[in-house]
C-alpha cells in the first residue's frame, strides 16, 4: 500500500488543479446546453439532476466520507466494506433511478434524455467514494485522471452528436453516462489492489458507523435543490433563470469541495488547538475572497448574457448574490469536514439537519419575495449562518479539547 499522509497542501493543489480543469468542461457543456434548448427545458434539465443528485445521497449511505476517514483511521477492513456497500446501493440506484426519471418524463413533459441523468450520477457518485482511498493515502494524481478523463470524454461524446442533429438534452446526457463508465473503469484499476485482501466486514457494522456522516452529506447535498425549490415556487421558467445564473457560479465551489476532501483525512491526526487555528486561517481567506469577487458581482448581467445567451436576460442579481453565498459555503462545509476529523461527526451532522430545513426556508421566500434573486439571498443568508454556528462550535474548547493528541 502506498505511504500515507503526503502534504496536505499538495494533496489540495492536486485536486483543485483537476477539479478546476473538469468543472472548466462541465462548464462548457452547461454552456453549449444551455444555448441549444429554452430556458424552461435547461431549467427542467436542472431540477432532475438536483433531484437525483440529493436521492443518491441517501442510497450512498454516507460512504464517501467514511471511505477516506477510515482509511485515514487504518481501518482497512471496513474501506473494503463501506466500498462494496456503495457500490451495491449506487447500482441499484441507478436501475430504480432510470425507471422513476423516465416515468417522471413521461408525466411531465420532460425530454426523454434525462432518464440516463440517474444512470450518469450513480456511477459517478460510486467513483467518487472510491477516489476517497487514493486520496486518503496522498496520491491524488489518482484523481485528477479520474475527474479529467469523465468531463473530457463527455465533450467528446456530446459536442459531435450535436453539431450531428441529435437532440441536445440526450446528447448531454449520453455524454455524461459515457464519462461516468470511463471513469468507473479508471477508478477500478486505481485501487484494485483491495479486492480480497482483507477480512471481511458485515455490512451493518459500516453502515451504523457511517451515519452521522450519511447525514452531513445529505444535508450538505441540500444546497443542490435550490433549483427545485425556485422551480416550485416560480415555475420551470424562473428555475432556468436561476439555474444559468447559479451554474456559471458553481466552479467556485471546486475550492471547499477540495479542501473537504482532504481535510477530513488530515484532520483527524492534528490536535485540538491546530484545528481551530486551520478553521479560522480559512475563514480569513474565504473573506478575503468574498471581497475580491464583490467587483465581479457588479457585471452579473453581463456575463451571463454573454456566456448563456439574452434568454437569460435578468439573470444577473442571482449571479451576485450566488457570487456572495460561495465563501460561505466554503467555509461552512471547510468547518465541517474539520470537525468531522475532529470526531465531531455527530455535532456537523445535527447542525446540517437544522440549517437545511432554515436553507429550503430562506431560499423558497426569498423566491416568492423577491423571485430568482431572492431565492440565492435566502441561500446566501443561511449559509452566513450556518458557517457562523460551526465557527463558534470549533472554536469551543469544550467541543475539540486542545490537548487531543495528533499523529
Amino acid at each position: 500500500m502506498p505511504a500515507r499522509g503526503g502534504p496536505v497542501r499538495r494533496q489540495f493543489l492536486g485536486i483543485l488543479v483537476s477539479r478546476g480543469l473538469g468543472s472548466a468542461l462541465q462548464a462548457l457543456a452547461l454552456i453549449v446546453l444551455a444555448r441549444s434548448v429554452a430556458p424552461t427545458e435547461f431549467g427542467a434539465v436542472n431540477v432532475v439532476i438536483a433531484v437525483v443528485g440529493f436521492a443518491l445521497v441517501g442510497t450512498g449511505l454516507g460512504m464517501s466520507v467514511y471511505v477516506p476517514w477510515a482509511r485515514a483511521s487504518g481501518r482497512d477492513d471496513e474501506v473494503v466494506a463501506a466500498l462494496r456497500v456503495n457500490t451495491g446501493s449506487n447500482y441499484l440506484s441507478a436501475v430504480v433511478g432510470v425507471t422513476v426519471v423516465s416515468v417522471w418524463a413521461h408525466l411531465g413533459g420532460l425530454p426523454w434524455g434525462v432518464a440516463l441523468i440517474a444512470l450518469s450520477l450513480a456511477l459517478e457518485r460510486n467513483a467518487d467514494t472510491w477516489l476517497g482511498v487514493p486520496i486518503a493515502d496522498g496520491r491524488s494524481a489518482v484523481a485528477v485522471v479520474s475527474v479529467l478523463l469523465r468531463r473530457v470524454v463527455c465533450l467528446v461524446v456530446m459536442l459531435p452528436s450535436i453539431a450531428l442533429g441529435l437532440d441536445p438534452v440526450l446528447a448531454y446526457t449520453a455524454g455524461l453516462v459515457a464519462g461516468s463508465l470511463a471513469g468507473q473503469l479508471h477508478v477500478r484499476l486505481a485501487v484494485s489492489d483491495l479486492r480480497g485482501t482483507l477480512h471481511a466486514v458485515p455490512a451493518s457494522v459500516v453502515i451504523r458507523a457511517a451515519w452521522p456522516f450519511l447525514v452531513s452529506n445529505a444535508t450538505g447535498q441540500a444546497r443542490t435543490l435550490d433549483v427545485g425549490i425556485v422551480g416550485l415556487v416560480l415555475g420551470s421558467g424562473g428555475a432556468g433563470v436561476y439555474a444559468a445564473a447559479t451554474k456559471l457560479v458553481q466552479p467556485l465551489l471546486l475550492v471547499p469541495q477540495s479542501l473537504a476532501a482532504v481535510l477530513v483525512p488530515h484532520s483527524t491526526k492534528v490536535d485540538g488547538r491546530s484545528a481551530r487555528k486551520l478553521g479560522v486561517r480559512l475563514g480569513a481567506g474565504f473573506a478575503a475572497c468574498l471581497l475580491l469577487a464583490l467587483p465581479l458581482g457588479l457585471g452579473g448581467e453581463q456575463i451571463v448574457v454573454l456566456l448563456m445567451g439574452e434568454q437569460y436576460a435578468g439573470a444577473g442579481a442571482v449571479f451576485s448574490w450566488a457570487l456572495v453565498a460561495i465563501p460561505f459555503i466554503a467555509w461552512a462545509s471547510s468547518l465541517g469536514a474539520i470537525l468531522q476529523g475532529q470526531s465531531q461527526e455527530r455535532l456537523v451532522a445535527g447542525v446540517g439537519a437544522v440549517f437545511a430545513l432554515i436553507m429550503v426556508g430562506a431560499i423558497a421566500l426569498g423566491a416568492m419575495l423577491a423571485g430568482p434573486a431572492g431565492g440565492a439571498a435566502g441561500l446566501a443568508a443561511s449559509y452566513l449562518l450556518r458557517s457562523v454556528v460551526l465557527a463558534l462550535a470549533l472554536l469551543s474548547p469544550g467541543r475539540v479539547p486542545p490537548e487531543r493528541d495528533g499523529d
